[in-house]
């Protein structure tokens, strides 16, 4: 049985970090109850529709701008206002499968974050982590099914500047076909 988890979870990993490969995947449980996987046919085996992966867009890197002790007082001085914050990746209502709960949300903003201020990351309406003022967050172990995200701009006083438009994602997570007892 444990070898059967192992299995199942190495061929999970197998199938979401290979892109390329457009094999089919055969599935079919032996006497035992033992689920086995294989790219060869098996006559009490069913063909595994596997999804394909959505790629990841890397957002773009601007390069900072040296600038003036003039124009960094003019740029405090000016309104301290977003006019956006947005979640760049994974798109509005994907499906990140067999991922046991990871992934990677990419966020940008309307002028570039600001000095002092952070992004803070939230999932169905709970904050995730510390602020931080990097554009990525690797989430981790979120359970399987439907949850929104959203991303915040925290001033200095970790007040809300701004908050993004939520988008869905929905998670599945692998599972393990457990025997009943008899």
């Amino acid at each position: 049985m444990k070898n059967s988890v192992i299995f199942t979870s190495v061929l999970a990993l197998a199938l979401t970090c290979t892109n390329t490969v457009h094999a089919k995947v055969y599935k079919w449980v032996t006497e035992d109850g033992t689920v086995v996987y294989s790219d060869q046919p098996h006559p009490e085996a069913e063909v595994l529709n596997i999804e394909p992966l959505h790629p990841y867009k890397a957002p773009s890197y601007n390069q900072p701008q040296e600038t003036t002790i003039e124009s960094e007082k003019a740029q405090v001085n000016a309104t301290s206002r977003y006019s956006s914050v947005t979640i760049d990746s994974p798109e509005h209502e994907a499906n990140i499968q067999g991922s046991a709960g990871s992934f990677t949300v990419a966020v940008s903003s309307n002028p570039a974050l600001k000095k002092g201020d952070k992004y803070q990351l939230l999932i169905d309406g709970k904050a995730l982590g510390a602020p931080t003022n990097l554009t990525q967050f690797n989430v981790q172990n979120i359970n399987r099914g439907e949850h929104s995200i959203a991303v915040q701009i925290l001033d200095k006083q970790g007040e809300n500047v701004i908050t993004s438009p939520s988008i869905t994602v929905f998670i599945h997570r692998p599972t393990v076909k457990r025997k009943t007892p008899k």
